[in-house]
């Protein structure tokens, strides 16, 4: 399982609105319900500078957990 960092300035921003957080690697993409994201995560030391704006941020860690849809095919256990 790896990491994946988004903009300490997103992660905030969800924060005060009361949303989840969804983020997209490639093809595939996962989703932080709010009730889990301050939790979920770990700050970076190294701040960074935009490049568009010169605007420092931080980046903020999560565990990526790609979503997976449920097998439909296969027999569950009683």
């Amino acid at each position: 399982m790896g990491k994946v960092s988004v903009r300490d300035h997103i992660y905030k921003k969800a924060l005060r609105k009361k949303e989840s957080l969804g983020i997209t690697h490639g093809k595939e993409y996962m989703f932080i319900p709010y009730e889990k994201l301050k939790s979920a995560k770990s700050y970076t030391e190294q701040k960074f500078k935009s490049k568009y704006n010169g605007k420092e941020y931080r980046l903020v860690d999560f565990d990526w957990k790609p979503y997976k849809e449920e097998n439909t095919n296969q027999e569950k256990l009683l």
